[in-house]
């Protein structure tokens, strides 16, 4: 079976580096047909050489693609054509690096299911471990499931793609959303709006350590914000504009009421508490401001 292992990259060239390096160590069956191909997003090719050093002598095919029509849509529909409509695809971040068994956990998930598309949970870390309480909180802390529920979207950071479902349906990601992140959710949303199965491989581990200029409250809140305020952009590009308004207003209230607990609960819980109160104010004040017709450039250029 064909399988290709896919990274955009945009001015990261250690983080592709470390990348490229936990990939030499990945398990492989034999049925695999394995390929990388990595789309470099820079108006320039930035990253050749150091995709040219990383994977010399490597086990695998690899291909290094300039796309400098900037974007993260661009670059990941260019993924799309260049791996075409045969066997499946597998995103990772160019900030992440792979454990070894987590291509196989993705391939054996959409055996089991006959799923479009697998998800699989990313392992955050930090340097320092004074930082690591920052990780037990809503502004890191990813949700799990369990190992083969079904899933109604996903991101990138960490997904296999049925590519003869995305091309039998013609599923790209919507160019419309170029700056502002949240294409990858609406992508995975139209593949389960076109009847794909989505599911969880709850072994299928990658890693990303977060930088230091990370773990500050202004990032953290502004990351939140840009959250709610992609998700209603996704909302309001799919749907009418009454059931956008009413489930904006539903999701923003909610998240409020929410977070005013959490903010209540510091008195017991200390800054765990007040950081999952702080991180649901501000993702509900994105909401509101995409409903409003906000758009925060999560990735400007």
């Amino acid at each position: 079976m064909k399988i290709f292992v896919c990274a955009c990259t945009f001015r990261r060239p250690e983080g592709l580096a470390k990348l490229l390096r936990s990939c030499r160590l990945l398990d492989v069956r034999d049925d695999m047909e394995l390929s990388f191909i990595i789309v470099d997003n820079d108006d320039t090719p930035s990253s050749q050489s150091v995709f040219q050093r990383e994977t010399h002598d490597f086990p695998w095919a690899c291909r290094y693609v300039h796309e400098p029509q900037p974007g993260i849509p661009m670059a990941r529909n260019r993924v799309l054509s260049e791996a075409g409509e045969e066997g499946f695809l597998a995103f990772v971040d160019d900030d992440e690096t792979v454990t070894p068994s987590w291509l196989v956990e993705l391939v054996q998930m959409a055996e089991r299911t006959g799923a479009a598309f697998v998800q699989g949970p990313v392992r955050m870390l930090v340097d320092d471990a004074r930082d690591r309480w920052w990780l037990h909180t809503l502004f890191f802390e990813q949700r799990r499931y369990a190992d083969g529920e079904t899933r109604n979207e996903s991101w990138t950071s960490n997904v296999l793609l049925d590519l003869s479902f995305t091309a039998r349906h013609r599923c790209r990601f919507d160019k419309r959303l170029s700056f502002t992140g949240g294409e990858d959710t609406l992508f995975f949303q139209d593949v389960v709006r076109a009847g794909g199965l989505g599911a969880y491989a709850l072994n299928a581990w990658v890693c990303e350590k977060q930088p230091a200029h990370r773990l500050s409250w202004r990032w953290a809140v502004g990351r939140q914000f840009r959250f709610g305020n992609t998700r209603a952009l996704t909302v309001l590009l799919r749907r009418s504009r009454l059931h956008s308004t009413a489930y904006c207003l539903v999701r923003g209230v909610g998240m409020t009421v929410v977070g005013l607990g959490w903010l209540a609960s510091s008195l017991l819980k200390g800054r765990r508490g007040f950081a999952n109160g702080i991180a649901l104010l501000a993702r509900a004040a994105g909401v509101f401001s995409g409903l409003a017709g906000a758009r925060m450039l999560g990735y400007p250029r």
